[in-house]
Protein backbone atom coordinates (compact mmCIF):
# COMPACT_ATOMS: atom_id res chain seq x y z
CA UNK A 1 0.00 0.00 0.00
CA UNK A 2 1.46 3.37 -1.00
CA UNK A 3 1.07 5.92 1.59
CA UNK A 4 2.09 9.63 1.82
CA UNK A 5 2.74 11.65 5.37
CA UNK A 6 2.29 15.14 5.28
CA UNK A 7 3.64 17.15 8.15
CA UNK A 8 2.80 20.51 8.02
CA UNK A 9 3.36 24.09 10.06
CA UNK A 10 5.46 26.80 10.73
CA UNK A 11 8.55 25.89 12.44
CA UNK A 12 9.35 29.36 14.24
CA UNK A 13 5.95 29.93 15.66
CA UNK A 14 6.44 27.15 18.31
CA UNK A 15 4.02 24.36 18.53
CA UNK A 16 3.02 25.03 15.27
CA UNK A 17 5.49 23.38 14.02
CA UNK A 18 4.84 19.94 15.41
CA UNK A 19 3.23 18.22 12.41
CA UNK A 20 6.88 18.57 10.91
CA UNK A 21 8.27 17.32 13.58
CA UNK A 22 6.13 14.41 13.44
CA UNK A 23 6.79 14.36 9.55
CA UNK A 24 10.41 14.04 9.82
CA UNK A 25 10.20 11.41 12.83
CA UNK A 26 8.10 9.30 10.11
CA UNK A 27 10.46 9.93 7.34
CA UNK A 28 13.54 8.61 9.51
CA UNK A 29 11.90 5.24 10.25
CA UNK A 30 12.89 4.54 6.26
CA UNK A 31 9.46 2.35 6.18
CA UNK A 32 9.37 0.96 2.87
CA UNK A 33 6.43 2.39 0.79
CA UNK A 34 5.93 5.52 2.67
CA UNK A 35 6.86 8.70 1.22
CA UNK A 36 6.65 11.93 3.97
CA UNK A 37 6.66 15.23 3.21
CA UNK A 38 7.43 18.05 5.56
CA UNK A 39 5.61 21.43 4.69
CA UNK A 40 4.90 25.11 5.96
CA UNK A 41 1.62 24.90 4.57
CA UNK A 42 -1.13 22.53 2.13
CA UNK A 43 -1.01 23.99 -1.17
CA UNK A 44 -2.96 22.93 -4.40
CA UNK A 45 0.53 21.48 -5.78
CA UNK A 46 0.96 18.72 -2.83
CA UNK A 47 -2.77 17.13 -5.12
CA UNK A 48 -0.02 15.80 -7.92
CA UNK A 49 1.64 14.02 -4.86
CA UNK A 50 -1.68 12.92 -3.37
CA UNK A 51 -3.00 11.35 -6.70
CA UNK A 52 -2.00 7.78 -7.21
CA UNK A 53 -1.59 7.10 -3.45
CA UNK A 54 -3.71 4.03 -1.51
CA UNK A 55 -3.34 6.48 1.51
CA UNK A 56 -2.58 9.73 2.96
CA UNK A 57 -2.06 11.19 6.20
CA UNK A 58 -2.10 14.59 6.98
CA UNK A 59 -0.70 15.71 10.02
CA UNK A 60 -0.91 19.42 11.82
CA UNK A 61 -1.10 21.37 15.42
CA UNK A 62 -4.31 22.84 16.44
CA UNK A 63 -5.33 24.68 19.28
CA UNK A 64 -8.77 23.57 19.36
CA UNK A 65 -7.98 19.90 20.51
CA UNK A 66 -7.30 18.66 24.05
CA UNK A 67 -5.62 15.34 23.04
CA UNK A 68 -4.14 13.73 19.73
CA UNK A 69 -6.43 13.01 17.70
CA UNK A 70 -7.11 10.70 14.36
CA UNK A 71 -10.28 11.32 12.26
CA UNK A 72 -11.24 10.33 8.71
CA UNK A 73 -10.96 13.18 5.87
CA UNK A 74 -13.25 13.11 3.04
CA UNK A 75 -12.91 15.22 -0.17
CA UNK A 76 -15.06 18.24 -0.12
CA UNK A 77 -15.97 21.14 -2.61
CA UNK A 78 -13.05 23.16 -3.19
CA UNK A 79 -15.04 26.17 -3.58
CA UNK A 80 -12.39 29.35 -4.26
CA UNK A 81 -10.02 27.45 -1.81
CA UNK A 82 -7.13 26.76 -5.01
CA UNK A 83 -6.97 30.35 -5.20
CA UNK A 84 -6.55 30.94 -1.42
CA UNK A 85 -3.92 30.88 1.09
CA UNK A 86 -5.84 28.26 2.94
CA UNK A 87 -5.87 24.82 1.71
CA UNK A 88 -7.20 22.10 4.08
CA UNK A 89 -7.12 18.36 4.22
CA UNK A 90 -10.53 17.77 2.76
CA UNK A 91 -9.89 20.72 -0.12
CA UNK A 92 -6.65 19.33 -0.94
CA UNK A 93 -8.60 15.56 -1.73
CA UNK A 94 -11.13 17.49 -3.88
CA UNK A 95 -8.16 19.43 -5.83
CA UNK A 96 -6.31 15.38 -5.89
CA UNK A 97 -9.69 14.51 -7.57
CA UNK A 98 -9.12 16.57 -10.73
CA UNK A 99 -5.48 15.63 -11.12
CA UNK A 100 -5.68 11.83 -10.73
CA UNK A 101 -6.99 9.46 -8.50
CA UNK A 102 -8.28 10.05 -4.50
CA UNK A 103 -7.08 8.04 -1.94
CA UNK A 104 -9.22 5.37 -0.43
CA UNK A 105 -8.15 6.12 2.85
CA UNK A 106 -7.22 9.34 4.41
CA UNK A 107 -6.62 10.10 7.83
CA UNK A 108 -5.82 13.91 9.63
CA UNK A 109 -3.92 13.53 12.78
CA UNK A 110 -4.13 16.27 14.98
CA UNK A 111 -1.75 17.28 17.77
CA UNK A 112 -2.59 19.56 20.97
CA UNK A 113 -0.61 22.51 21.10
CA UNK A 114 -0.42 25.66 24.30
CA UNK A 115 1.02 28.14 21.97
CA UNK A 116 2.18 29.34 18.42
CA UNK A 117 4.30 32.15 19.51
CA UNK A 118 7.80 33.25 17.50
CA UNK A 119 10.27 30.22 18.59
CA UNK A 120 11.64 27.04 17.82
CA UNK A 121 10.94 25.19 20.79
CA UNK A 122 7.81 22.66 21.49
CA UNK A 123 5.77 22.89 24.75
CA UNK A 124 5.80 19.97 26.83
CA UNK A 125 2.17 19.54 25.36
CA UNK A 126 3.18 19.99 21.79
CA UNK A 127 6.10 17.36 22.64
CA UNK A 128 3.81 14.57 24.47
CA UNK A 129 1.39 15.21 21.37
CA UNK A 130 4.03 14.25 18.53
CA UNK A 131 5.20 11.17 20.39
CA UNK A 132 1.45 10.07 20.60
CA UNK A 133 0.82 11.19 17.24
CA UNK A 134 4.25 8.89 15.75
CA UNK A 135 3.29 5.85 17.62
CA UNK A 136 -0.72 6.37 16.23
CA UNK A 137 1.00 6.68 12.55
CA UNK A 138 3.29 3.96 12.83
CA UNK A 139 -0.29 1.39 14.46
CA UNK A 140 -2.25 2.72 11.40
CA UNK A 141 0.75 1.87 9.03
CA UNK A 142 0.59 -1.43 10.35
CA UNK A 143 -2.81 -2.06 10.24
Amino acid sequence: MKTLVIGYGNDLRSDDGAGRVVADRIEALGLPGIEVRSMSQLTPELSLQIAGTDRVVFVDASVEVAETTLVSVEAETAEGSAWTHYTTPASLLAMTGAVGSVPELAYAVVIPVEGIGLGSELSATAAAGVEEAVDLIIRLLRD
